[in-house]
């Protein structure tokens, strides 16, 4: 049975099949944004649709981008993270991303939370001047970390309250999956596309590349992201993607990554190299994949069986340790790079 199988590493997937089925056209386009490498490619018979489609989502994702990048002091975010606490009427489609943000963060308590940007600011993480902070500073700036901080008055209106600033690149791309399939089935059901929005992938109709129809997502090695220890099979679904081997620096032998903790200020230590979440829902998939990476195996896998979560965690132990949800879908392949299957 014939399988293509993605790895999903930094703004990459490898593509191991080759060819389309047959009357079966294709159009691919890559770009950067929201701070990665992006890749859309879409299937049709009909080439003008495929090319208009693909054409279409990555306008949209451009869009996005100028609505929710807090470094572009145009856009929505930007005006109000500036706004000192004042009453900001921002547009609909930004007040719906911060409202589905919201959403998540009250859903994990705060494992999940919009409003770490001053601890990113603070480490500078993934830049030149990436440091360790001292706890006098690290401790003035959790003053101004808290989702509850984040007031939805209705009428697309947002206050920002006790210094709090938002950042919306942990949910960002996944609202971005979800509009791109909504793009896809608008357009019409004959279009196969896969979306690879750095660590977010979404396949939308049938991989034309698989008997199966399946898309078959490599699961990256944290310690090699080019390979991967595990696929899970999806039809319909995103998986996305958190790890510690994304952005870091390291200091003192110990590496320091961007997926910060919000109780302590420090980037998250609870064991884990990455996790991994299967759903339909990508931004809820974006969402998750941080707060488990924050709560850590235990915590994680108990939410993950409480609420059905599909699942896949790397500890720094070199397991690979899937969910009841995911197993049906998921291939362990980690053996030879000496990790151990956690089922």
């Amino acid at each position: 049975m014939k399988r293509s199988v993605m790895a999903a590493v930094l703004g990459a997937l490898l593509l191991l099949s080759s060819g389309c089925r047959a009357g079966l056209a294709s159009s691919q386009s890559d770009f950067y944004a929201m701070d990665t490498f992006m890749t859309v490619t879409a299937y049709n018979q009909d080439e003008r649709l495929a090319r208009s489609t693909q054409a279409e989502i990555e306008q949209h994702i451009n869009a996005l981008d100028q609505l929710m990048s807090r470094q572009l002091v145009a856009s929505g975010t930007a005006k109000l993270n500036g706004a000192k606490g004042a009453v900001v009427t921002v547009d609909p489609k930004l007040y719906d991303i911060l409202e589905t943000a919201v959403y998540y963060a009250g859903q994990t308590d705060g494992a999940y939370d919009p409003t770490t940007a001053p601890l990113s600011d603070l480490w500078q993480i993934g830049t030149d001047y990436a440091h360790v902070p001292t706890q006098e500073e690290i401790d003035a700036v959790r003053k101004q970390v808290g989702w509850e901080n984040i007031h939805l008055l209705g009428n697309n209106q947002v206050q920002l309250t006790n210094g709090a600033q938002v950042d919306l690149g942990g949910i960002g791309k996944g609202y971005a999956a979800n509009d791109a399939a909504a793009i896809c089935r608008t357009a019409g059901d004959t279009l196969r596309v896969l979306a690879q929005l750095g660590g977010n992938i979404i396949g939308v109709g049938e991989n034309p590349k698989s008997d199966t129809g399946e898309w078959v997502i490599g699961i990256a090695d944290p310690d090699q992201p080019s390979d991967y220890v595990a696929t899970v099979a999806i039809t319909e679904e995103s998986v996305v993607t958190s790890g510690d081997y994304e952005r870091y620096f390291e200091q003192g032998g110990k590496r320091y990554h961007h997926i910060f903790d919000p109780e302590t200020g420090y980037p998250a230590d609870k064991g884990l190299r990455a996790v991994t979440v299967v759903d339909a829902d990508s931004a809820k998939a974006d969402a998750l994949t941080t707060a488990l990476f924050v709560m850590g195996l235990e915590r994680g896998l108990e939410y993950c069986t409480a609420h059905e979560i599909k699942a896949v965690f790397i500890t720094d132990d070199r397991q690979v340790i899937p969910t009841d949800a995911v197993r049906v879908q998921y291939t362990f392949m980690g053996a030879q790079a000496g990790y151990t299957d956690g089922q």
